[in-house]
């Protein structure tokens, strides 16, 4: 019978051997000839290395190469069989500055060293050559568990290497992997003193198609022109057209145009404002600051929106660090805000007898048209810096790709500190479309904003998807397109949008590619379980690449670059940071690209799948866990949880998953039931510990979810079961156990381990408490099977490990072995306080004397060691224990007044007591 290794692609993912009859899975083959193994053969013999050795690391290499930056760590029992005591750990996690011998070696070290260190039996089940042996992973991603299994057979002395697979795996991804397994088996002697980071899984012909078929996004744009010719030409087309609807009013383009002139010469003449300075607006979401904006833009000057409900200190820091020339603001915001500045208002009166014609201007389209701060790791924010030509080509293609016309009218829903605000924007006024201004408290209140997009007979929104999540989309009537950005997308909230007959996109684009970088439409006629980001927008290239830069097969999971017309200048005063982000672009001399720390794939269409934050992630008891893995595992369990995200909070020393949720119309949700399927899911280190449900989950400024914002928790939110006291003496001990390792109280027989915040680690102290203290045993799988109070207590009870059985009582016993030993030696010795074990303890505060002698009293009637004295048999000489009844015991407090005594007192009586032998 074939045997099987299981192996790891991702971090969290363990090897055992399993019987292969267990595996139920497609498969999918590779043959290499016998005449072809020449190189593989020769290999091992010439330098000393052992086949298993040799296949494991190459499947180790290319398990971390198809996904990025995993850990290998191979998990092997010694018996065939699962039981975690016998199993031991090897970590296969290759640096990619070896090279492949130096590889090959370190995992057959590896192997030598995990035998010698942990008395490993099966020597020959691990050093044996190739023939038979698996090699499987078990991979739980967001979709369930997907099984994959490497098997090595020898037939008629050719190496068959077969794949088992789950249907989860694409036929392409599986395809690629073999084929890549079997050209570096093949030219292995050619590799072996090549660094692993060279080798390249990419063939010419994917090559050509991911790099350049994928990137062909060329189109004509208007590279020659700027924010402001873009806006003065929309406004010749539709001078009479409504542009802004702001508090129940309206405003075409010529008199947007003309309050814009005006505020801009006003300005100028007032402050003399140079062109290509930063200039400053603190102003809220309104048409007073739309004109401030198109007015900076007409002086070519730098627009910088900054919020006026950021803290005072942050809002310092922005203007400081920008340096910026002025500030335009109103006298309740700077009031409010206590900020020591000069500053500009946009006063109509002051304005009104400025020219309402055209500035001459002389911008260029490289000139900076805005900076944008978003947060940073440091602690201060950052400033981006993006280009004319950046906004355009990204806002172009925004209007081609959503088909938008002057008919439509677009929210400005995203917050003014955000890129997002002035896509929106220009997306409306380039396209000679309305931009409709909703207030801040509408937004807050979706009654009041679904309202307003009625009332406006809005066409066009954005909205990030958790904002999406709490709004009643067939109340949403005069929507034409809905698009979701900053947060993966929940798709079953996209089939209800493309239920109600509206248009549907998913975007994505870090604000370092001016906004958007990528567009997914979805199609009605589709079912899709992950939305994908699309395509790369106009002009714009997009590389998924692995930790050594080289690009990844279809399928498989890298770090997202970005590069193009969209591409930032980089980070405001941040030198060495922009060096670090903005990189070489290795594949178009002379530019370069972002790294923006995501992770994605290709899909064979050409489409991106979005995979989450390389750096998004926690690290609980060894393990580096995606939080956004076990969200959407959240999401997925019932179309009542309205939204979900998952943390990690410290709590009682313990960093663990705490997992809060919202329902759909107060919907309740079976905790007991959620957390059972996160295990069928998750593995269990993934599944949190607490789960809070919450009426809302509270949004930052730019509608994406507030983690800071969550509460903390308590033993409330844990799941517990109906309360049953423990009926007997095991059952309260094993309590008490589990109360010490939990740091949980009330537990009762039939609350889970698990459910109450267990892991495994915390189980091996439990089961070491156990033994110690019942000295009874128990394995972790036994556990694990029955991991309540009742299951393990019933467990224990049908051990053939039992207890030490309680002797009948009699008038004395014999003395142990030990005991004898100790009674040997006192005769020898006399009187010896080498066994002594004094302590001395200080008590603070008020000490009841009475209810002290007592406690002691009732340990003494509790413990017969205590009651126990040693007297020799009169007829026999031997040496007995009699342990006396408790009323046969005297015990009385001695209590010393040393108020007056010094220090060298003391310590003489407390060195006279502890050399008292015993008696």
């Amino acid at each position: 019978m074939d045997k099987i290794f299981h192996s790891p692609l991702k971090r969290r993912d363990l090897v055992h051997i399993y019987e292969f009859n267990s595996i139920n899975q497609n498969i999918n083959s590779i043959i290499i000839l016998n005449e072809e193994l020449e190189y593989f053969f020769k290999v091992s013999k010439n330098n000393s290395l052992a086949k298993f050795s040799i296949l494991a690391s190459v499947i180790s290499f290319l398990c971390k190469k198809y996904f990025y930056d995993f850990q290998s760590i191979i998990k092997v029992s010694a018996s065939h069989d699962l039981n975690l005591e016998e199993n031991i750990l090897l970590d296969l996690n290759g640096k990619k500055e070896i090279t492949f011998k130096e590889n090959i070696q370190s995992v057959s070290l590896a192997f030598k060293e995990a035998i010698l260190q942990n008395n490993y039996k099966s020597e020959r089940v691990l050093l044996q050559d190739y023939s038979n042996l698996t090699i499987q992973y078990n991979k739980t991603s967001v979709e369930g568990e997907k099984n994959l299994t490497f098997i090595i057979l020898e037939e008629k002395g050719n190496i068959v290497l077969k794949v088992a697979f789950s249907q989860d795996y694409p036929v392409y991804l599986i395809e690629n992997l073999l084929v890549n397994c079997k050209q570096i088996l093949l030219s292995l002697e050619h590799l072996l003193n090549n660094k692993l980071s060279d080798y390249n899984l990419v063939n010419e012909n994917d090559f050509q198609k991911i790099l350049y078929d994928f990137n062909d996004t060329k189109v004509s744009c208007p590279n020659n022109k700027t924010i402001v010719d873009l806006f003065e030409e929309q406004v010749i087309k539709s001078s009479e057209k409504v542009a802004v609807y702001f508090d129940d009013k309206q405003f075409t383009y010529k008199e947007l145009n003309g309050k814009v002139n005006q505020f801009a010469r006003y300005l100028n003449s007032n402050y003399n404002i140079q062109s290509r300075k930063v200039v400053a607006c603190l102003l809220p979401k309104s048409y007073d600051l739309l004109v401030a904006f198109l007015a900076i833009e007409k002086l070519g000057c730098v627009y910088l929106p900054i919020d006026p409900h950021y803290p005072s200190n942050r809002i310092e820091f922005i203007l400081n660090d920008s340096q910026s020339d002025i500030l335009i603001s109103t006298d309740e915001i700077i009031k409010n805000l206590n900020i020591e500045k000069d500053y500009a208002s946009l006063e109509y009166e002051k304005i009104r007898n400025e020219s309402i014609k055209n500035l001459d201007r002389d911008i260029s389209p490289n000139d900076l048209a805005y900076l944008i701060y978003t947060s940073g790791s440091t602690g201060n924010p950052k400033g981006v810096l993006i280009e004319h030509t950046s906004n355009i080509n990204m806002s172009l293609d925004q209007i081609k790709t959503f088909d938008i016309t002057s008919d439509d009218k677009i929210v400005w829903f995203a917050s003014i500190a955000f890129d997002a605000s002035i896509s929106e924007m220009m997306m409306s006024l380039y396209s000679g479309a309305t931009l409709c201004i909703p207030s801040e408290y509408e937004i807050k209140d979706t009654k009041q904003f679904t309202d307003f997009i009625n009332s406006t007979q809005s066409t066009v929104v954005t909205f990030p998807p958790s904002y999406l999540e709490k709004l009643n989309i067939d109340e949403l009537i005069s929507l034409r397109v809905i698009i979701t950005a900053g947060e993966s997308a929940n798709p079953f909230i996209a089939k209800k949008v493309l239920n109600n007959n509206k248009k549907y996109f998913n975007a994505y684009g870090p604000t370092e590619y001016s906004v958007c970088t990528s567009i997914f439409q979805l199609e009605s006629n589709e079912e899709y379980k992950i939305l994908p980001i699309g395509r790369p927008i106009s002009n714009t290239q997009v590389y998924i690449l692995d930790q050594d830069k080289k690009v990844v097969p279809i399928g498989v999971t890298g770090k997202l670059y970005v590069a193009g017309a969209g591409l930032s200048r980089g980070y405001l005063n941040k030198p060495e940071l922009t060096a670090e982000k903005f990189i070489v672009n290795p594949f178009v001399e002379g530019t370069k690209m972002y790294d923006t720390g995501d992770l994605a794939r290709w899909l064979p269409d050409g489409n991106i799948e979005f995979l989450g934050r390389a750096d998004f992630q926690v690290k609980i008891r060894g393990y580096r866990i995606e939080l956004g893995e076990i969200e959407t595992s959240l999401s997925q369990f019932s179309q009542d949880i309205a939204q979900v995200v998952v943390e990690a909070k410290e709590i009682n020393s313990e960093k663990v998953l705490v997992a809060y949720y919202t329902t759909r119309e107060n919907k309740e949700i079976d905790k007991t039931n959620l957390r059972e399927y996160l295990q069928s899911k998750l593995p269990e280190y993934m599944v949190p510990s607490y789960f809070v449900e919450l009426e809302t989950i509270l949004l930052t400024p730019n509608g994406k979810i507030d983690r800071k914002g969550l509460p903390s928790v308590s033993g409330e939110d844990l799941i517990r079961r109906e309360y049953i006291a423990p009926r007997n003496e095991t059952e309260e001990q094993l309590v008490t156990i589990w109360q010490e390792v939990l740091g949980v109280e009330n537990i009762g027989i039939t609350d889970s381990f698990f459910e109450l915040g267990g892991h495994s680690l915390m189980a091996a102290q439990v089961l070491n408490k156990i033994h110690q203290r019942l000295s009874l045993q128990i394995s972790f799988k036994d556990f694990f099977a029955t991991p309540t109070i009742e299951g393990i207590s019933k467990n224990l009870s049908h051990k053939n490990y039992v207890a030490i059985p309680k002797a009948a009582e009699q008038e004395n016993y014999p003395l142990t072995p030990s005991q004898q030993r100790l009674w040997v030696l006192s005769q020898l010795e006399g009187g010896s306080q080498a066994y002594n074990m004094p302590a001395v303890v200080r008590l603070k505060g008020e000490l009841d004397i009475t209810n002290f002698e007592k406690a002691f009293q009732e340990l003494i009637a509790r413990h017969e060691i205590l009651r126990t004295c040693f007297r020799s048999d009169k007829n026999t000489g031997e040496i007995r224990q009699h342990i006396k009844t408790q009323e046969d015991i005297t015990f009385n407090l001695t209590v010393l007044d040393f108020q007056d005594a010094d220090s060298v007192a003391i310590e003489n009586y407390l060195q006279q007591t502890n050399a008292e032998a015993f008696d």
